[in-house]
């Protein structure tokens, strides 16, 4: 496995914070498809499903619980 991205970390705990692509999109100033493609490339490297989709709302799969539970500290770790 690579290096952890940590923009793709931000912004998957931003999708999970706010609970839409969209919202956290237009937060960041990018489109939702560049949003989606963040956190699929961060699913992807890490090989768990991160985000469920209800309907129109995003939110954290059990994996991605666990995640948030460290993104703060790796954020720490990198400042």
């Amino acid at each position: 496995m690579g290096a952890l991205n940590l923009d793709y970390l931000r912004t998957f705990a931003l999708v999970a914070d706010l609970g839409s692509f969209s919202a956290a999109a237009e937060r960041l100033g990018l489109t939702q498809p560049a949003i989606s493609l963040q956190v699929r490339a961060l699913e992807k490297q890490l090989g768990v499903r991160l985000v469920e989709r209800v309907g129109r709302t995003a939110r954290p799969s059990a994996a991605g619980v666990e995640l948030l539970v460290h993104a703060g500290r790796i954020e720490a770790a990198t400042n």
